[in-house]
């Protein structure tokens, strides 16, 4: 509603530098990432690229009589300052033109819409929390400390019951404030808050949340309830962890808001407890059937990312390889180098040239693969360089690797303390293989309790060793009903040793009844 020749004056204000916010503080780069990204900031309806990454224009919008400044009118986010910022893939990593600017609304842009939650909104969920309990992260969460978790709606619809004081605090602002602003954002008036959820991470317990895209929703908005400079949420719009940025949220209510599109992670500051509020949302129809729709006609239209994840999806869930090198190929030659890394795996002919390539521009999956496959051919020192790449910018699989290099002495002298200590940065950002290395080896600190919560943490993400082993210390202490059904996950999981024991116990009936017919069964696949 802003005039033409005030937008024109606010444009030429923020290309002066008159228009300013931001510091160091609270657009902060990675320790040690460049700062020289250019990010994208803005008035609604256009673009201005400011030359550092710490520093963005706000956009400020003025009611009828042309006063400047929040406002709040019938919970409206009209009115609250926004400022967006650029997280395109840098074109100086290889990203292709069509992945940078692939000309959907609100894509590859993360928009910080302040006072999002009120003062008296904030309080009023501080007050609610007081009074509801935190349950465990639902099962399939990669972290080894699940973070505790209310849920107040699924599938569209609120939960209600012990959460209905939580749902009074927040639900006004979430359907009369947060997906209106979507909406309009994301130019889909179809959006509804699919989920919402209050999460709390614990210093103490959870510290990091690994690298990852919200690809089960079509837009996320995170409001933070305690921010903390240079602490929470960040993005990583390149390869490398030099990209990496801390989100600009500076005060309780803040929210920023981005699409399936962004990648993002957590990391804390000692002693920092974050709690925030999370909305997914999605088209209705998606909503309620627990779909994602959209990544269809977008990948069929040429949309670079849609077409990793329509890879992704292929290869991790209908497991149609053809179908997955397919979308990858279509995205690894935009300079997709997630893309490239999948199709490195998959492709006979071509795979290790791809794999080489996103490693070189610091892709750290691919790092990894580079340097499995020189330890393969004996080039420890090789590969321990590859993995030391990886590990710098804290990649689960990297930090475990260069763990077990330590350990075995692989192109470095033997440490068991450095082993350790890779193995549980490792583990903590959720690799299994990394936790079932700490519950195995004797390296965990606090003796047999820490090394058993390590391979439940593994066991519980699917690690058939970490299983078969839990049924082993089970059997040993009497609890033969307990380490019967470990065993029988376990070599569900395809475990062989797993496999011979759980034949014997049926043969034998321990744990439960004799089953000779299931046992011989259990013994001719081992």
């Amino acid at each position: 509603s802003r005039p033409a020749s005030a937008l024109a004056a606010l444009a030429a204000a923020v290309a002066a530098g008159a228009v300013l916010i931001g510091t160091a503080t609270s657009w902060t780069a990675w320790p040690g990432a460049s700062t020289s990204s250019s990010v994208v900031v803005g008035v609604r309806g256009r673009r201005h690229a400011s030359g550092s990454a710490l520093a963005a224009a706000r956009r400020l919008s003025s009611d009828k009589d042309g006063q400047t400044g929040p406002r709040r009118s019938e919970g409206s986010w009209r009115g609250l300052p926004e400022i967006v910022l650029d997280v395109r893939p840098p074109a100086a990593a290889g990203a292709g033109e069509h992945w940078r600017a692939p000309g959907r609304p609100g894509a590859k842009e993360l928009r910080i819409l302040r006072g999002a939650l009120a003062g008296d909104e904030v309080e009023a969920v501080r007050s609610a929390v007081q009074c509801t309990a935190f349950e465990q992260e639902a099962e399939g969460s990669t972290n080894p400390v699940r973070t505790p978790v209310v849920v107040l709606k699924s599938r569209g619809h609120w939960t209600g019951g012990f959460t209905v004081d939580l749902q009074r605090a927040v639900e006004a602002a979430v359907e009369e404030r947060i997906i209106p602003y979507m909406r309009e954002v994301y130019a889909d008036s179809s959006l509804v808050a699919s989920e919402v959820l209050l999460r709390r991470y614990m210093a103490s317990a959870k510290a990091e949340h690994a690298l990852h895209f919200d690809h089960h929703a079509a837009a996320t908005c995170v409001v933070d309830l305690a921010p903390l400079p240079s602490s929470g949420l960040f993005v990583q719009p390149g390869p490398g962890a030099d990209s990496r940025m801390f989100v600009p949220l500076d005060t309780a209510g803040d929210a920023v808001i981005h699409g399936w599109d962004v990648f993002h992670g957590v990391k804390l500051q000692s002693g920092h407890e974050r709690m925030s509020l999370i909305v997914w949302a999605k088209p209705e129809q998606d909503a309620t059937s627990g779909l994602t729709s959209w990544y269809r006609a977008l990948g069929d239209s040429g949309d670079v990312d849609a077409a990793y994840r329509l890879g992704v999806e292929a290869e991790e869930e209908s497991r149609d390889m053809t179908t997955a090198m397919r979308w990858y190929s279509l995205a690894a030659e935009e300079g997709h180098w997630m893309a490239m890394s999948r199709l490195g795996r998959l492709s006979a002919e071509q795979g290790f040239a791809w794999t080489q390539r996103a490693a070189a521009v610091g892709w750290a999956d691919s790092q990894v693969d580079v340097g499995d496959a020189l330890q393969q051919a004996g080039d420890h020192a090789a590969a321990w360089d590859s993995y030391r790449a990886a590990a710098a910018q804290r990649h689960p699989a990297g930090l475990h690797r260069v763990g077990v290099c330590h350990l075995r002495g692989l192109g470095v002298p033997p440490d068991q303390v450095a082993a350790r200590d890779h193995f549980e940065a490792s583990a903590r950002l959720g690799w299994a293989d990394a936790q079932f290395a700490l519950g195995q080896s004797g390296l965990a600190g606090d003796g047999e309790a820490e090394k058993e919560a390590w391979l439940r943490a593994a066991s519980a993400q699917g690690h058939p060793a970490a299983a078969n082993a839990l049924a082993l210390s089970a059997s040993m202490a009497g609890r033969h009903e307990e380490a019967r059904e470990l065993l029988s996950v376990a070599a569900h999981r395809g475990h062989r040793k797993a496999m011979l024991n759980l034949s014997m116990y049926l043969r034998q009936g321990v744990g439960g009844p004799a089953d000779p017919a299931s046992a011989d069964e259990w013994a001719a696949r081992a």
